[in-house]
Formats: structure tokens, C-alpha cells, sequence
């Protein structure tokens, strides 16, 4: 996923918050100053209506890679019951040692579909085959 970038090459992400305007998340990596990440956010007060502004956390990044493993296009034919991404630990490991989304993927999610539909199914019942 192509996320926009200020002008010093930050990344952000935004939506809606209230009528009063957007949130905005800003994904900075580690060539990134804190005087670079000042400035963008100065960037984005000057320029958008801003209601909420948030450098990313761990967790944040976290989430980032886990929303871009259920967004890939390897997964689009699976169900979420099928797909295991809900170990944080895994995940922040992964994200760190710079693994990309598709060799997750390859590696992690897709050999092991039927054991994590199967361990869903033991966990939620069968309701989830219904959603």
C-alpha cells in the first residue's frame, strides 16, 4: 500500500475525523531526524485541517504490517479464518528484520491455511463459515 509523503519523505496516513477536519499518522523511518519529523508535522498543520496528529508507535507499525497482509493481493481469496495474523510477537519480528509482506505471506500465512481455519473453528464454532 502507497501511503502519501511531506516533503522531507515521511509517511502518513489520514481520515476523517470529525467535521472539524482529518487525523493524520506519521510513519517516520529511522534515516528520519526528530528535527525532519517536526517539520513534516509543521508540514501537514500549515497545509491540511488537522484534528489529531500521532507519530506512529511500535504497535501502530505493527498494525500497519498486519492490515497490509489481509490488503495483499495472495490473500484476497482467503477468509480472515484462514489467515494467521494475529500473533504480534511474529509480526513485530518480521516487520524489524525488514521481511516483506509477500514473504510473510508465502512463508507464514499460506502454508498453513487449513491448520488456522481449522484452530478458528475449535475457537469461534462454525457461526464463522456463516459471516
Amino acid at each position: 500500500m502507497e501511503y502519501p509523503k511531506t516533503t522531507n519523505g515521511i509517511e502518513y496516513s489520514e481520515e476523517l475525523y470529525s467535521s472539524e477536519g482529518m487525523a493524520f499518522m506519521l510513519f517516520p523511518a529511522t534515516e528520519h531526524t526528530p528535527e525532519m519529523i517536526k517539520q513534516a508535522i509543521r508540514e501537514i498543520f500549515n497545509e491540511r485541517d488537522v484534528v489529531s496528529m500521532k507519530v506512529a508507535t511500535e504497535r501502530d507499525l505493527d498494525e500497519r504490517y498486519r492490515s497490509g497482509i489481509f490488503a495483499h493481493p495472495l490473500t484476497k481469496g482467503l477468509r480472515w479464518y484462514e489467515i494467521d495474523a494475529d500473533d504480534y510477537g511474529i509480526i513485530n519480528k518480521e516487520r524489524k528484520q525488514a521481511t516483506t509482506i509477500e514473504e510473510f505471506i508465502n512463508r507464514i500465512v499460506l502454508p498453513f491455511t487449513a491448520e488456522t481455519k481449522q484452530k478458528n473453528l475449535e475457537r469461534f464454532g462454525d457461526k464463522i463459515l456463516k459471516i
